[in-house]
């Protein structure tokens, strides 16, 4: 077994154990006409304590994961999305509507009822429908009466469709998509936003800068500039690409709503949501313990959307965003899940009902749910890479309040099943491998598992029946 064994038990037996084992130690060594009795004794219990209680392994990782079933997660929003990924035929909607997407940023309009049917909210991505200084078309600021025209024609012509205009991408990078200044980003920004204000009135959003990496001081020149010009800004946007910084996501989604969205003096720009439009870089693409560090930590900060980025396969070829791969979570043409599918199938399957999980290390995070309709009380989890980290890591899971979740009487027990989900690449995963499963009875509403071993890279779904 991959995990070498896992330990289930009630809270009360990790805490009576250590208790006996003491009390016979002492007993030991104050009376040695019982010496041997008390030897056996001892080592019964010392043998018994580690089976309910296995050391991990010297020189892991350890972790301290508590979730509380009584505690609701409702100020949230889902953080599964994509960039292009899919065309208006595939991957099917079979594959697709179980990772329940909230926002899809592309600009292929044969694919809007497709994704709008799937209730993902629509972003534009407006600088794609012209082009980045190749071909016919010349960057905006070399023949601004073109770039208003072509935004014109884009808002006549879908006018009626619910729409979010994101005018240009990562304009903080020169190679590819913007080699003029940053000024004149700005103003290709003010004449994209005047078109479209013109064209479909008040209640268009429209905003960026959508920058390759949350910058402070590009995005306080934008708004400012949008601010002195008596410009919007409905949304603001930035990407999180850097697979050695995740933790920090949460943190400058949250600087970025004091900073700018909370403060008065961008009152005027009406900055209704943060939108974080890529995650996941090259090296965690297909890591299921990186894509869930993304998901929990862009979802922390409490951003109103996410989108998962695309890169070139390992084999090389055409890249992730148009191979019709769902951003690499599936195979190109076939449509079989990869293991990253299954993440995103596990947050999304526990989204509705999420409870609050806390954990002592930033690289063992989790995210848990109580049952759900059809769906069962879960616990997604997973150790990734930031910095040095040993390949494996010990986790305690503690589970709080077992009793919201309707399962069972006191007394009474629950299934308590872990499936793992394997670092595995490009590989397809068409089912998850069960690693244990056992009944407990659940007496005093709490439970504790022990996991020695879990593995850097990979995540692990705990569900409770």
């Amino acid at each position: 077994m991959l995990l070498g064994f896992i330990s289930f038990y009630p809270t009360y037996c990790a805490e009576n154990i250590p208790t006996l084992l003491s009390i016979a130690m002492l007993t030991f060594f104050n009376q040695n006409r019982f010496r041997w009795l008390l030897l056996s004794l001892i080592t019964l219990l010392t043998v018994v304590f580690l089976s309910f209680n296995p050391l991990p392994v010297l020189g892991q990782q350890q972790a301290q994961i508590e979730v509380d079933f009584a505690n609701r997660q409702t100020d949230i929003h889902s953080m599964s999305g994509f960039l292009y990924g899919a065309t208006a035929e595939n991957p099917p909607e079979s594959i697709i509507q179980p990772l329940q997407p909230n926002l899809w940023r592309t600009s292929w309009f044969n694919a809007y009822p497709k994704l709008t049917g799937l209730n993902a909210q629509f972003q534009l991505l407006l600088s794609d429908t012209w082009g980045y200084g190749k071909g016919n078309r010349p960057w905006p600021y070399k023949d601004y009466p073109a770039w208003e025209a072509h935004v014109k024609k884009l808002a006549q012509q879908h006018k009626n469709k619910k729409i979010i205009w994101d005018v240009w991408n990562e304009p903080d990078l020169k190679d590819p998509f913007w080699n003029g200044s940053r000024q004149q980003f700005f103003e290709t920004y003010k004449r994209a936003y005047t078109v479209l204000r013109q064209e479909l009135g008040p209640t268009a959003i429209i905003g960026g800068p959508s920058i390759t990496k949350y910058d402070k001081g590009f995005i306080t020149e934008f708004l400012d500039y949008c601010k002195d010009n008596n410009l919007e800004v409905n949304f603001l946007s930035w990407h999180e690409l850097n697979d050695n910084a995740i933790a920090s996501i949460t943190g400058h989604i949250n600087d970025a709503r004091k900073s700018f969205q909370q403060n008065p003096k961008y009152s005027s720009l009406k900055i209704q949501k943060l939108y974080v439009n890529e995650i996941i870089g090259p090296t965690a693409q297909y890591r299921p313990a990186e894509i869930l560090g993304y998901l929990y930590y862009t979802e922390q900060g409490k951003a109103d959307g996410a989108c998962k980025a695309c890169w070139t396969p390992n084999a090389g070829g055409k890249n992730n965003c148009f191979n019709e791969s769902l951003d690499g979570l599936v195979t190109p043409g076939q449509a079989a899940p990869r293991a990253g599918w299954w993440v995103y199938k596990a947050y999304a399957d526990g989204f509705n009902s999420r409870v609050v999980s806390r954990s002592n290390n930033p690289k063992v995070v989790a995210l848990a749910s109580q049952s759900d309709g059809t769906k069962q009380a879960q616990v997604l989890f997973g150790y990734f890479q930031q910095g040095n980290s040993p390949g494996t890591s010990a986790v305690v899971l503690t589970l709080k309040n077992l009793q919201q979740l309707g399962l069972a009487q006191s007394g009474q027990p629950l299934t308590f099943t872990i499936k793992r989900i394997p670092n595995a690449e490009e590989k397809v995963i068409q089912q998850l491998t069960t690693l244990k499963q056992e009944q407990i009875a659940v007496t005093n509403e709490t439970v504790r598992l022990t996991i020695p071993n879990i593995k850097l890279h990979e995540a692990y779904l705990l569900s409770i029946s």
